[in-house]
């Protein structure tokens, strides 16, 4: 391809806006709240918006994952070349992201910078449930995504290894 054909080749369009409704989504989060953990696994259910093709996302860079953390559970140390931004929707507990301790409950925002170690605790009587985003699907796409869940277990995007399939 040219230039001229590459470069509007790489912009998605017609990306057609999308809705996620909860009276949808909230059954299937019950149903994987329900899957033992593995390592560092977590529980999330992927909002895909098809329009976004091979990258997945609810955009082309942007994954948006809810997530669901059982009273008691501790997510052990995990990282990732992905940033990750979280909004508490229910629940309450804490995370532990590189040397900062971030108490949390229902309506509370945090941050995870790329390749921070993490993890989370859910510390209340029920269910945490969190919308948590991430620049995965374009790392992905660069080739570049990294992780290692749990910590020294490393999987890259390139090798087509996928962590949790032991």
């Amino acid at each position: 391809m040219t230039d001229d054909e590459y470069y509007p080749f790489l912009v998605k369009k017609n990306i057609r806006p999308a809705i996620w409704r909860w009276r949808d989504l909230k059954p299937r989060l019950e149903e994987v709240a329900q899957d033992p953990l593995r390592r560092a696994d977590r529980r999330f259910i992927a909002l895909v918006n098809a329009d976004t093709g091979e990258a997945g996302g609810v955009l082309p860079s942007i994954f948006l994952g809810i997530q669901i953390i059982n009273p008691g559970e501790h997510i052990v140390p995990h990282r990732h070349n992905s940033y990750a931004l979280y909004h508490i929707i229910t629940g309450s507990g804490y995370s532990i992201v590189g040397d900062h301790k971030f108490e949390w409950s229902r309506g509370d925002t945090f941050a995870c910078s790329p390749w921070a170690s993490h993890e989370h605790i859910n510390t209340g009587n029920e269910p945490a449930i969190q919308y948590v985003i991430q620049d995965m699907p374009a790392r992905a796409m660069d080739r570049n995504l990294i992780w290692e869940e749990p910590v020294g277990h490393m999987f890259h995007m390139v090798e087509g290894n996928v962590p949790h399939s032991d």
